[in-house]
């Protein structure tokens, strides 16, 4: 695999900052505007190299005060792990592809947030501080804006009698994905996360949906994958499990709650970011 990107730790007297040096330097202003969302981080420029015989640009990422130098290393390397994971430069969305959601679009969707939640899943410093869901949503957000120039995700986005975690629109305000993030709770909480997705954010159009479940606080993530597919399956509008796509996610059909003949897909994709280092 070639080697998109390195990172140096360097230090001016006032504090440590980091070096971001990366091969294709046509995505510099991309990766810029990425890395500066990052909670850990202040600030974000495209600087050049003072070596004469190398003058090529790199980016220097300065820390946020309450984060150190190696938990802004940790976030940087799972944007840039997944960004490049992702081959942004034949990108996944394809406006032709998804002018309408198609099924095709939507495994693109799923396995744009699987590759970055796995990543995450290496890197308990990234999460440690994360408590709520909105924090996670958030996390993720910029990753997914990255991918497409025909398509936006936002968070808290109204859309029918709610806000939405996640609401991925093309370019002419259709939705196309809509997502919620949960901490897990137990099979009943996730119940009535199912029946708030359908019911308040799910439009008679929307075909198109998941569900993202951090396990946080419970060893055994076998049976908490167990118990969730589960609690879905018990739903009043369960109408089938198309298929267990990995160890940890699971794509489903449900009735629409205002109209039982239309037919919802929801990918339920769970991620382990349980810790024993408290």
């Amino acid at each position: 695999m070639p080697k998109h990107y390195d990172l140096e730790i360097r230090k001016s007297p006032r504090e440590e900052y980091l070096k971001v040096f990366v091969a294709d330097l046509s995505q510099l202003e991309s990766l810029q505007a990425l890395l500066e969302s990052l909670a850990s981080v202040r600030r974000v420029n495209i600087t050049e190299s003072q070596s004469a015989s190398s003058p090529e640009k790199n980016l220097t990422v300065y820390p946020s005060r309450v984060y150190d130098i190696n938990e802004v290393i940790d976030q940087v390397r799972s944007y840039l792990d997944s960004f490049y994971q992702s081959n942004p430069t034949d990108p996944i969305f394809k406006a032709e592809a998804i002018s309408s959601m198609s099924e095709i679009a939507f495994e693109q969707i799923v396995t744009l947030l699987q590759v970055f939640g796995n990543n995450l899943e290496k890197r308990p410093r990234t999460f440690s501080k994360f408590d709520h869901e909105e924090e996670f949503r958030d996390y993720f957000l910029p990753y997914l804006n990255s991918m497409s120039m025909n398509h936006s995700a936002t968070g808290e986005t109204f859309n029918k009698h709610g806000k939405t975690d996640i609401l991925i629109q093309d370019s002419d305000g259709n939705n196309v994905f809509i997502a919620e993030f949960k901490i897990w709770h137990g099979p009943s909480e996730l119940q009535k996360a199912v029946d708030q997705l359908i019911d308040r954010y799910v439009s008679w159009r929307d075909e198109h949906t998941a569900l993202i479940v951090i396990n946080k606080n419970n060893a055994g993530f076998t049976d908490v994958v167990s118990s969730a597919i589960g609690a879905l399956q018990a739903h009043v509008l369960f109408k089938s499990l198309i298929k267990q796509d990995s160890e940890s996610s699971a794509l489903f059909e449900f009735h629409n709650s205002e109209d039982r003949k239309k037919v919802i897909n929801l990918e339920l994709i769970l991620f382990n970011y349980y810790t024993t280092a408290r």
